[in-house]
């Protein structure tokens, strides 16, 4: 097993070491991820495309000497963030936090004609409201960047030029608008 210690490690090698089995990082994944633990690869390809993405920066890392700890908080950030990749992508629809273990629950019943038309409805609401709603072009953008054209967080700042903190802030702010303007028009 690689140490985590200040030699040079390239990119390769560091995410060829984090797919091992019986690695310390395989092992870490594996408790992290319990009971879940077949979503494994899914999730290892999702922090193997982070990390190549931002090869210096996970180099450095390594090299530092703290790539444990960041390794650890990249998987915990990936399951937990309802904007990580990995749950855009594996399309989580809750997680809950029982006693330090994660439940990840799917919707079974996403091929019903109840749910489609359940869904639909609530599209046509979410569409009219904001239609309706007032929020600038900006506001706008980054909602239909982040909702239509299924872009995560990270993607929208490199396209944009933006921080990805400004990006989030943005969408939820037009998300609880939307929600005030669905629920206000439902009670009158």
């Amino acid at each position: 097993m690689i140490e985590t210690t200040k030699e040079l490690m390239d990119i390769n090698k560091i995410v060829v070491e984090i797919c091992k089995e019986g690695t310390i990082w395989s092992e870490i994944i594996d408790n992290i991820l319990q009971p879940n633990n077949h979503l494994k690869n899914e999730l290892l390809s999702e922090v193997c495309l982070y990390y190549l993405e931002n090869k210096e920066k996970i180099e450095s890392v390594w090299a530092e000497g703290y790539f444990k700890y960041y390794f650890i908080n990249t998987i915990k950030n990936q399951i937990r963030s309802n904007t990580s990749s990995f749950h855009k992508n594996i399309r989580i629809n809750k997680f809950e936090t029982i006693d330090g273990e994660i439940e990840v629950e799917y919707d079974e019943d996403k091929d019903g004609i109840e749910y489609k038309i359940d869904f639909e409805n609530k599209l046509k609401k979410i569409n009219n409201t904001l239609k309706k709603i007032k929020i600038s072009w900006f506001e706008r953008q980054m909602y239909i960047e982040y909702y239509v054209n299924n872009k995560t967080y990270r993607q929208i700042e490199e396209e944009y030029d933006l921080d990805h903190v400004l990006v989030w802030k943005t969408v939820t702010k037009v998300v609880k608008i939307l929600k005030n303007n669905i629920n206000k028009n439902k009670n009158d």
